[in-house]
């Protein structure tokens, strides 16, 4: 437990910052960073992709695709999977859906990412799924409303092969997590 709290702090931190939080005044409003998930939705340009399943929004906040993994730099397939993923998303309106993990240890924000929305999509709450610890409830298949003619991101890489599927089978379901693994 000790070792995933500061991942905890430091995904906090990143999401505050992602989403215009920097008054002290907005911190005593929320009581912890899964209220942050929900306060607000979240949307922001894609100004610059490092790899096929991370990228980096204009207010320099870094953001990785959940559910997914695309091949690193000097593998098979890496251009491609930029380059693919840079046509989805580069200079375009992005929407981030949490999910109920934001332990990441290399801060960057962990999300579903929607583009193409007809209208601000309105997400499932962060902690949708969350029945026990790793019981879930079912996932869900269709987009949100407002974004149902909108791609989830995520998934248009799998598709497209150039990212695998990858979850934990120690932790309980997340939201798209079936949906993934149906086109993979």
């Amino acid at each position: 437990m000790r070792r995933k709290l500061p991942y905890v702090g430091i995904s906090f931190v990143m999401i505050m910052l992602a989403l215009g939080v920097n008054k002290f005044s907005d911190l005593n409003k929320i009581k912890n960073y899964q209220e942050l998930l929900d306060s607000r939705p979240f949307v922001s340009i894609a100004k610059e992709v490092i790899d096929g399943d991370t990228f980096v929004l204009t207010n320099d906040v870094t953001v990785r695709l959940l559910g997914i993994n695309a091949p690193e730099k000097n593998k098979d397939r890496f251009e491609e999977a930029s380059a693919y993923l840079a046509k989805l998303i580069k200079d375009k309106k992005v929407y981030l859906e949490y999910d109920r993990y934001q332990d990441e240890r290399f801060v960057r924000i962990l999300a579903w990412v929607w583009v193409d929305c007809e209208t601000e999509p309105k997400f499932s709450p962060y902690n949708y799924m969350h029945l026990t610890y790793n019981q879930s409830k079912l996932g869900l298949t269709e987009n949100p409303e407002g974004c149902k003619k909108g791609k989830l991101v995520n998934e248009m890489m799998v598709k497209k092969g150039l990212a695998k599927v990858i979850f934990y089978k120690d932790r309980g379901e997340m939201k798209y997590e079936e949906r993934l693994k149906k086109v993979f």
